[in-house]
């Protein structure tokens, strides 16, 4: 999360779990993957830095809340149900046929140039990216519509002139994140639509780093 026009910070939660939340339950997965057994509190702690085991030990209670984890009946952290490699999800490849013409009509390749990965090629670390489903036309002007899916990256340092997940005094929105005289503002792409101006505080939660659509025929 980045801050602007303030220094104050709040907690944000996406879904059901804050990004901290998330990256426990992240480590807590890849620590009994490459070990075979659970981490305990005092592993957490040094692991995320740490030194009281009590914070650690509320996260812990929060990923049992929302059942995202499980303990035995000592209070240790079951070891996370991962699927086998015949029930796990296999990667969308699609074979790239190069580029077609948007003006003129161009000759047709018959022949794959290379295969591509749908997630490689839209998502560059899966921890830190999710999706949101835009509501409202304030940003067409950027050709994002409504109904459209964006992929959001919360670990990209955002930039002036970025599409960014604005928070504005506590409010999500879709905006271009701008700059004027050394202050922070979002703007819309649809001159129907004032630009944005913190009264108080403006974050970022995240950087769009692509788009998904659905045609509809």
């Amino acid at each position: 999360m980045y801050t602007y026009d303030g220094g104050r910070s709040f907690p944000i939660t996406f879904m059901s779990l804050t990004p901290h939340q998330r990256t426990v339950l992240n480590y807590i997965g890849e620590f009994q993957g490459k070990r075979g057994y659970s981490p305990s509190l005092a592993d957490l702690a040094v692991a995320f830095g740490v030194r009281s085991k009590n914070s650690i030990a509320k996260v812990i209670n929060t990923l049992v809340a929302e059942k995202q984890i499980e303990k035995d009946p000592k209070g240790r952290i079951k070891i996370i149900n991962m699927p086998g490699e015949s029930d796990a999800p296999s990667a969308m490849i699609l074979p790239l046929f190069g580029t077609i013409a948007a003006g003129f009509a161009a000759p047709v390749e018959e022949h794959a140039e290379e295969q591509i990965t749908i997630e490689n090629y839209l998502v560059k670390d899966r921890s830190s990216t999710f999706l949101l489903r835009v509501k409202g036309d304030s940003m067409i002007g950027a050709l994002i519509h409504e109904g459209d899916l964006v992929v959001v990256d919360r670990s990209k340092h955002p930039k002036p002139g970025d599409i960014v997940v604005g928070v504005l005094d506590g409010e999500f929105t879709l905006k271009r994140l701008k700059k004027d005289k050394g202050k922070f503002y979002l703007q819309a792409e649809n001159p129907d639509y004032p630009d944005l101006h913190a009264l108080e505080e403006l974050q970022v939660a995240g950087v769009v780093v692509g788009l998904m659509r659905k045609m509809t025929i």
